[in-house]
């Protein structure tokens, strides 16, 4: 959601309660882009960057020790000045504190106006002092038709000749034309068309922003945002929520990223070396001709000649005739060794490979099932306990920072059903821990050779219904990396029918008497009880 106007209405209702008449205890830059105002009892973050901008904030963020110039020249200008207004333009996204503050220079009061212009990549914070004259800006702006440098006139980005709905007279207003709604985004837009003026307007004069859900995604609205489940929440609160929730989720990507890189890293030296064993399992074709030929080659060897290259005998067996390349510079024992060594490598090659490959295409499961694991992590703390099991396998080295790690615990997906609890796990140590812990009775469900969650349907001694078992199927291919195909084979059977064989890695079991459903994937999750 775009930090509109309509959201700063309510942002700046709610700073100028905490700060008109307070006093400017300290300004600080905690990055380039940020100016972090210190009052008594609270701060204030100017944000040139989305969705942070203007919040009102309880505790100090972490500020670097040296202050940034425009902090510097900030406390120069206005530290230990008095709030007395805090204004928006209209519905617009700029806004502005005005300032009283002494002047120790020239001993007098002076009135500062600190603007703050919400505009994309155009943002900026910039002072003006009381002749309407630049002091100085966050970000300088050179350009001819609107300049923004110390001891020109500030002129602020702002058309006054859009539609201000709290200052027109809402009955009269017909055919409105929304692109001249003034401080409305294009999703702010969509609302109101849904929810009509009337209401946005009492909206507006509510004291919290709407904070909801859209897909994977939160975000907060200052007009009701029809069709989705939200809740009230005081402005600062619900920017900083989806603040939060934003950083977490790039740091869930950030971590996602390269834990799927270091794994699919594997899976490709894994393919290469599995490709290569198959060249090897296909020699095994060339061997029964190989060892007739050297039958033919010690039966005839008398009859070759000094200088041949090609030897041409009859199979007593077929009665075909059969030609037999030969080295010239060798002679015919020495041919014939030549050949014996040559299946001997070959049938040591194939025996190597018939027991590489079942190793390989082991290995190629459970790392296909890990990477599985991490593409549908929701939560950083999964991607925490993956991490783990990948250091556990070597997959990643220890080292000091990452032995200061904080070690996490989650718990399993759970879903109730037809009073029948269903449980999923996370990762390949849940899915260890979901099937250990299960009880005998109980259904285990898995993807029918796809990698995915393992799933278990608790029985509490009950009979599981087959509607219970095809919704826990569903579940279980919407954790699995079919999850977006129609039809999915998944394999269900009693806890008791499966086992971990000795020596395999997380999350890889074995199972028998299973039955097989088809089902298609949930395209959302289910709620959760």
């Amino acid at each position: 959601m775009p930090f509109d106007g309509l959201v700063l209405h309510k942002v700046l209702k709610e700073i100028k309660d905490n700060i008109v008449g307070d006093r400017i205890k300290n300004i600080y830059q905690p990055i380039k882009t940020q100016v972090l105002i210190q009052f008594s009892q609270s701060f204030v973050l100017l944000s040139l960057k989305s969705p942070s901008y203007v919040i009102l904030l309880s505790q100090k963020p972490n500020v670097p020790i040296q202050p940034a110039n425009f902090a510097q020249f900030l406390r120069k200008k206005i530290r230990n000045g008095r709030v007395i207004n805090v204004e928006q333009l209209g519905l617009d996204r700029i806004g502005f504190f005005e300032i009283e503050s002494y002047d120790q220079e020239n001993s007098t009061m002076r009135k500062y106006k600190l603007f703050f212009e919400l505009m994309g990549r155009n943002s900026n914070v910039i002072l003006v002092n009381e002749d309407n004259k630049v002091e100085e800006s966050l970000k300088r702006v050179y350009k001819e038709f609107r300049p923004i440098i110390p001891g020109v006139k500030y002129l602020p980005y702002y058309d006054d000749s859009q539609i201000n709905i709290l200052e027109v007279n809402i009955e009269n207003i017909e055919n409105i034309d929304y692109d001249r709604l003034m401080g409305f985004s294009k999703k702010s837009t969509g609302f109101l068309k849904e929810i009509g003026i009337q209401r946005a307007v009492k909206d507006l004069k509510k004291p919290y922003l709407f904070y909801f859900k859209e897909g994977n995604t939160y975000d907060f609205s200052a007009i009701t945002p029809n069709n989705f489940k939200y809740e009230g929440l005081k402005p600062s609160e619900a920017l900083l929520k989806v603040f939060q929730e934003r950083a977490n989720q790039s740091r869930l990507l950030e971590i996602k990223r390269d834990l799927e890189k270091r794994v699919k890293s594997e899976i490709d030296r894994l393919e290469k070396t599995k490709e290569q064993i198959l060249q090897d399992l296909n020699e095994e074709k060339s061997l029964m001709d190989l060892e007739k030929k050297g039958e033919l080659l010690q039966t005839y060897l008398y009859k070759i000649k000094k200088g041949e290259r090609y030897f041409t005998v009859t199979d007593w067996n077929t009665g075909e005739e059969v030609t037999i390349e030969i080295d010239p510079l060798l002679s015919p024992t020495q041919n014939l060794e030549k050949l014996y060594k040559n299946i001997k490598r070959t049938k040591s090659r194939v025996e190597h490979a018939k027991k590489r490959i079942k190793k390989v295409n082991n290995e190629l499961e459970y790392y296909n099932q890990l990477f599985e694991t991490i593409s549908s992590a929701e939560e950083i703390e999964t991607l925490i306990e993956i991490k783990e099991e990948m250091k556990d396998i070597g997959l990643i080295s220890e080292n000091k920072k990452s032995k200061r790690e904080r070690k996490v615990k989650t718990t399993f997906r759970k879903f109730n059903y037809k009073g029948f609890e269903i449980l999923v796990g996370k990762n390949n140590k849940q899915n260890d821990e979901l099937t250990r812990s299960a009880a005998q009775a109980d259904i285990w469900l898995h993807t029918h050779e796809i990698p995915g969650s393992h799933t278990i349907i608790k029985s509490s001694g009950k009979e599981i219904p087959e509607e219970v078992i095809d919704y826990a199927a569903k579940i279980a291919a919407t954790f699995s990396k079919a999850k977006m195909s129609s039809n999915v084979a998944v394999d269900y059977t009693q806890r008791k029918n499966v086992w971990k064989p000795k020596g395999a890695k997380p999350g890889m079991w074995l199972y028998k008497n299973y039955e097989t459903i088809i089902v298609e994937p949930f395209r959302e999750i289910p709620e959760k009880p």
